[in-house]
């Protein structure tokens, strides 16, 4: 090997090994989650979720406070289906996003202004007056006004979300 081909050699391993070791004392000096080093711990996305739940809550608490729900019967949050016996001639008017199923007995769509009860099943907004079939799931999208005519004695309703049985 010639003496200039061995001194090229070596000035290109001192520079890939200075080259290297610049770069792994950059990545020791920057801190854990920054933005040159994204790598984070599992508690600390799991801090960060938690905090986010929080957040969330507290939004759905001061959303829920600003809307009047003392008229209301039923479970606001809407967690879980509550059984109601309604008798003939009673309506039950919907909250905004309030679920709704008849399970037995009939009855026959409210609709508003805005627009009619939508019914998830058949794919179809049911306009006043229009019979509801058993079982299948009817959402209110809106506080407006939207809800059942109940037709028959002992009728049973599974209803999630604020109601009002008039």
């Amino acid at each position: 090997m010639k003496k200039s081909q061995r001194s090229l050699l070596i000035i290109m391993s001192t520079c890939i090994g200075l080259l290297l070791f610049s770069y792994v004392a950059i990545a020791m000096s920057s801190e854990a989650g920054s933005q040159e080093d994204p790598l984070v711990s599992r508690g600390y996305v799991e801090h960060r979720i938690n905090q986010l739940k929080y957040y969330i809550d507290e939004k759905i608490k001061e959303a829920l406070e600003k809307n009047d729900t003392s008229n209301y019967q039923g479970n606001v949050q809407g967690a879980v289906f509550e059984i109601i016996e309604v008798q003939k001639g009673q309506r039950v008017i919907g909250g905004a996003s309030t679920e709704m199923i008849i399970r037995s007995g009939q009855a026959a769509a409210i609709a508003s202004e805005s627009g009619g009860v939508a019914d998830l099943i058949s794919g179809k907004d049911l306009k006043s007056g229009e019979l509801i079939p058993l079982n299948h799931l009817l959402l209110l999208p809106r506080g407006d006004g939207r809800g059942v005519q109940v037709l028959m004695d002992k009728t049973y309703i599974l209803i999630k979300g604020s109601y009002e049985i008039q």
